[in-house]
């Protein structure tokens, strides 16, 4: 899943990419680290993710898309076109939240249903991170973690997902915590301190077997 720092959002917004990414994991779900395995295996092929986060209430994708738009309409004409090419190349402005697509390969449909290889997978994109199975039942997973990130987010984490079929997954998950620069975002009213509550909602779903123009990871 593509990350929208190309146009360097503030470290707040940094890290809030981060925890949707590693939340999210793959667009086949995600598995605490354990012998069992979710079922059923997803498909492999072209998948499309739809999802939202909010921020103590606010709809944080739409205002950091309203904050690049703004950041694009007031730079030189060679800058802007250079950062939109740049948006383009890592999928979009989609940063957090909306419709997004992702071809999945044989190989990572089969590690979607590996707790222990997508527990990995988590661990190294967050290294300020740790989770921890809570119970895996099924085609459903749910966990905890807790990030220590002093220029990001710093807080408890909990979520759930289900496998609805091998074409479709769907998940929750949110945390308390604090902000580093969350400030700095426009238009956006943190608690005191920094002190924020958010919340994530989506799932995905197959499209096709054949990914077209869209590459794997």
């Amino acid at each position: 899943m593509p990350l929208p720092c190309a146009t360097r959002p503030p470290s707040a917004a940094r890290a809030l990419c981060l925890v949707a990414l590693l939340l999210l994991g793959t667009t086949a779900g995600l598995q605490p680290a354990r012998a069992q395995k979710l079922s059923p295996t997803p498909l492999p092929g072209l998948w499309e993710t739809d999802w939202k986060l909010t921020v103590n209430g606010q709809d944080l994708g739409a205002l950091m898309r309203q904050a690049m738009a703004q950041a694009l309409q007031q730079m030189p004409p060679a800058q802007r076109a250079q950062a939109e090419q740049m948006m383009k190349a890592q999928g979009g402005p989609l940063a957090l939240g909306g419709k997004q697509q992702e071809c999945v390969s044989p190989v990572e449909a089969a590690k979607a249903t590996d707790p222990k290889q997508v527990l990995a997978e988590m661990q190294e994109d967050a290294p300020q991170c740790r989770f921890e199975p809570v119970a895996v039942s099924g085609s459903t997973m749910r966990f905890k973690g807790r990030c220590d990130d002093p220029e990001g987010f710093s807080g408890d984490i909990s979520g759930e997902f289900t496998l609805t079929s091998d074409k479709a997954w769907v998940g929750r998950w949110g945390g308390q915590g604090k902000m580093a620069g969350a400030e700095d975002i426009p238009g956006f009213k943190p608690g005191a301190g920094g002190q924020v509550d958010y919340r994530m909602a989506g799932g995905g779903r197959w499209l096709a077997a054949d990914c077209g123009a869209v590459k794997p990871r």
